[in-house]
């Protein structure tokens, strides 16, 4: 887990006004191995534990982790999405995409890739991965993600919580996404700016400056 990624990470018991402090046992190349991660109001403690944040409420229950969205290109096609080939920067990736985490960090090395599964769905000692464990969607601060790469096949639910995390100017990517997600997606106060079949790419927009535009 990326020690600065603790400044995104909120308490799923508390919501997401309510940040954690890290305890860190085991640290190297600004990853923590092992710790703790611990919400100042509830007093709940979180471990760490091989590089991956356990964030779940119920470790050995919760929802069952949805199918993985399987396509070869996939990887490729969120990073050409996000704009951020080549740009430092947070980009989160639902559970039906977690699979590709490694191979986005290999294709865009300046991102930090942050994936949220119920269940484990890989090490945490891949370099520009850090991976999260929740039954909650989305354990983070609200409108701080550069990007944010869902597969919500209907899920329109996930959608809202999704377009809650980009920051502005910061974009959206849906793959298996139909009519009423894109509705969501406008409804959450994105923009558009392309979609075709099942994919489709939305911005929130930059907030104007006092006294501009």
């Amino acid at each position: 887990m990326f020690y600065e990624l603790t400044d995104l990470l909120t308490c799923p018991r508390c919501g997401p006004a309510h940040g954690l402090i890290l305890l860190v046992q085991e640290v190297g190349d600004r990853r923590v191995q092992r710790g703790w991660l611990g919400c100042p109001d509830c007093r709940t403690d979180y471990p760490v534990t091989g590089g991956v944040a356990d964030l779940r409420l119920h470790s050995q229950t919760g929802r069952q982790p949805r199918s993985p969205l399987e396509d070869d290109e996939l990887a490729l096609q969120i990073v050409a999405l996000s704009g951020l080939a080549d740009e430092r920067g947070y980009l989160l990736l639902d559970e039906r995409l977690a699979h590709t985490a490694h191979a986005v960090a290999e294709l865009a090395p300046a991102l930090e890739v942050i994936s949220v599964s119920p269940a484990a769905d890989g090490s945490g000692g891949e370099r520009g991965v850090s991976r999260v464990l929740s039954e909650l969607r989305f354990p983070l601060v609200e409108y701080r993600l550069h990007a944010v790469a869902i597969a919500p096949g209907g899920d329109r639910e996930l959608v809202a919580a999704a377009a809650r995390r980009v920051a502005p100017g910061g974009r959206l990517l849906l793959f298996d996404a139909g009519d009423g997600d894109l509705e969501q997606v406008e409804a959450s106060g994105l923009v558009i700016l392309a979609a075709e079949g099942s994919t489709a790419v939305a911005e929130r927009e930059l907030e104007p400056l006092a006294g501009f535009g």
